[in-house]
């Protein structure tokens, strides 16, 4: 019987809607054999994720999605996730520390501006029910619920307020490095995972993993469901599949490891398990950590 994990998840850690604890029992009901808990830029969930795995038939990943600048092009930021991250290791929780600094100053800035559009949004309102990072998914689901006459969706506040270039969007700047996170990660005796590289323009992609690769980095995400997160790129499931196949191809010419995750936050993006990851993935990562 085939296996299958996935290696990219978030709970209310981050901007995710589910506890370590449910996101867990929701994975058990999926029949998936692993999962990782990959909060931007928090350990939060993870302790209580493996905590209330034991002695259920699932495995729990350590994980972390950080939040890195841009060194390349002009895009918002890129994420790199570590996998089997060592929780307690200095190096990766003072880089947490530092971008949850500018993660915090950056939502102060994006609340002042819809503030001055004329919406009715305080930080201090915002924040109450932030019970992890702060992200802007937090911002549209305040907006959503505040003025839903207004707006539709989550997306629909990103396209049309909070997203790059729109008039309530800031800049977050000073976070730290790729390369600073590549090392961190190692440093935490874990993997870094640049994750669904699909998302920026395919060339830009094809730069990013060559930067990846050059600075020792270790795998990609070639598993993902672009058809239901960014549907602009691929419409359907043979679309997606022909995207995954085009970063399986990248990832073994650059001899990099494979990775896969569905991104799930949540009711808003319920996605654990959608994508098939077979669980030899987990097994060459484990392989390449001598674990």
């Amino acid at each position: 019987m085939q296996k299958y994990v996935d290696l990219h998840s978030h709970t209310i850690a981050s901007d995710g809607e589910l506890t370590g604890e449910e996101l867990v029992n929701l994975a058990i009901e999926k029949s998936l054999s692993a999962i990782a808990v990959t909060d931007h830029d928090s350990f939060a969930s993870v302790k209580s994720a493996l905590e209330f795995s034991k002695g259920k038939n699932i495995e729990i990943i350590s994980g972390i999605e950080i939040s890195c600048d841009d060194p390349l092009f002009d895009y918002e930021k890129i994420d790199i996730i570590g996998l089997f991250t060592d929780i307690s290791n200095r190096k990766v929780q003072k880089i947490v520390r530092h971008i949850n600094d500018k993660r915090d100053s950056n939502k102060k800035k994006i609340i002042g501006k819809l503030a001055k559009m004329g919406y009715d949004i305080t930080y201090e309102d915002v924040k109450k029910d932030v019970k992890g990072t702060f992200g802007r998914p937090h911002i549209a689901k305040y907006l959503l619920k505040k003025y839903p006459d207004k707006f539709v969706s989550v997306r629909d506040v990103f396209d049309r307020l909070i997203g790059k270039d729109k008039e309530a969007f800031v800049w977050t700047k000073d976070r730290v490095s790729i390369i600073d996170a590549i090392e961190a990660i190692r440093d935490a005796n874990g993997l870094s995972i640049l994750p669904h590289p699909g998302i920026y323009k395919k060339d830009h992609s094809l730069t990013l993993i060559d930067f990846f690769a050059e600075n020792e980095g270790d795998g990609i995400e070639t598993y993902y469901p672009y058809h239901i997160i960014c549907p602009e790129y691929c419409l359907d499931e043979n679309g997606n599949q022909n995207m995954i196949d085009f970063y399986k191809k990248a990832a073994k010419s650059k001899g990099l490891l494979e990775s896969g995750g569905n991104d799930h936050h949540g009711n808003y993006r319920p996605t654990i398990g959608l994508v098939k990851i077979p669980y030899k993935i987990v097994e060459k990562l484990k392989k390449a950590l001598k674990l």
